[in-house]
């Protein structure tokens, strides 16, 4: 059965089959609105879902993505059915439809929510055998740890759902008083190369082995940064040194280096001009795990910023967990970022 024949809707909306990339121009839409409400003004475009939906692997295109329409045709929602294999041991069945601002209510959310639900549930008997125990996973805006939810958190939280993570938007509102801090010594940055963007990559994906949401990288993990159309490599700022077995026997002394540490700045002109600022993103930080507790994110970061400033923007935006075991959520505002909004990553095990 499709996802789309799920639902028991309250009157004035239907489900369909998603269309392909002719539906993208609208889930765009849909997604910058969600975004929004949950405290984040990052536009997303329709090159961008273009890019993610040309290499899913996580559903299948043909039974597990619907959008919802009011009874004129107009698309004000959309959904499918991702399944992430975490290495915790977890198999999370994703449970996200983002809805126009002006359709958010709770009998409509809860409506999505069973269909969705009942969807993993069959998937689970007929299509596939996941490999960990088998959870719901959803998210939404909260107004903070130790604070009563509203809204969708509310909506989660009555049907059992827990939150289990945190995750904050902070935006710098200026990139004055920049910071120069220092490498720590045997660390360098250097521009990143078009043959280095997949190590680079690689090194990114590894750097989260052991977190809570951690799954073993596939091409899809690549193409979603690689292939974004606002990706920016001459604005990635990637700290190499020695790897562990020294230089390489052939006297090149840095043949054997890997990357240590990378954040990977981007910036959104569309959403610029939308918004009416100047805002670029430090997104995609990590350090690698033996290199830690150094300066290397501070200092990175830092230069991101000057980066940033440098190509006329007037302030910085990024994402991160607040539970980072790294004291990422520390170190930002130390830098200068200030908090916009929280997210809690809720879940629900399968048999509940």
């Amino acid at each position: 059965m499709h996802l789309a024949d799920r639902f028991d809707l309250p009157d004035g909306y239907r489900a369909r089959p998603y269309g392909g990339p002719s539906d993208h121009a609208a889930m765009a839409a849909i997604l910058t609105d969600h975004h929004l409400r949950e405290g984040s003004p990052e536009r997303v475009s329709a090159e961008q879902i273009d890019a993610n939906y040309a290499r899913i692997t996580d559903c299948d295109p043909q039974l597990d993505i619907f959008v919802l329409e009011t009874l004129d045709g107009d698309a004000v929602g959309y959904g499918r059915t991702p399944v992430d294999e975490l290495s915790s041991g977890w198999t999370d069945l994703i449970v996200f439809a983002p809805t126009m601002s002006d359709h958010v209510h709770e009998a409509l959310f809860h409506a999505l929510a069973d269909g969705i639900e009942r969807h993993h549930r069959d998937r689970l008997e007929t299509r596939m055998r996941p490999a960990g125990s088998p959870r719901f996973r959803a998210w939404a805006s909260h107004p903070g740890p130790d604070e009563t939810p509203i809204g969708e958190s509310a909506w989660l939280e009555a049907r059992g759902y827990t939150a289990t993570e945190w995750s904050a938007s902070l935006v710098r509102p200026h990139l004055d008083d920049i910071p120069e801090l220092p490498l720590p010594d045997g660390v360098e940055v250097r521009p990143a190369t078009d043959d280095q963007l997949r190590t680079i990559m690689a090194a990114h994906l590894e750097a989260f082995r052991g977190e809570w949401d951690f799954v073993e990288p596939t091409e899809e993990h690549f193409g979603w940064v690689l292939d974004d159309p606002y990706v920016d490599p001459t604005l990635w700022q990637v700290a190499w040194a020695a790897g562990p077995d020294g230089h390489a026997s052939d006297g090149d002394a840095r043949a054997n280096d890997i990357v240590v540490g990378q954040v990977k700045p981007f910036i959104n002109p569309d959403e610029n001009v939308e918004r009416g600022y100047l805002r670029g993103y430090a997104e995609y930080i990590s350090t690698h795990h033996d290199h830690r507790n150094r300066g290397i994110a501070g200092a990175l970061l830092a230069r991101s910023l000057q980066a940033l400033k440098d190509r006329g923007m007037t302030e910085a935006a990024l994402g991160v967990d607040t539970n980072n075991p790294a004291g990422a959520f520390q170190l930002y505002t130390k830098l200068g970022f200030e908090l916009q909004s929280f997210t809690a990553v809720y879940t629900r095990p399968l048999d509940t």
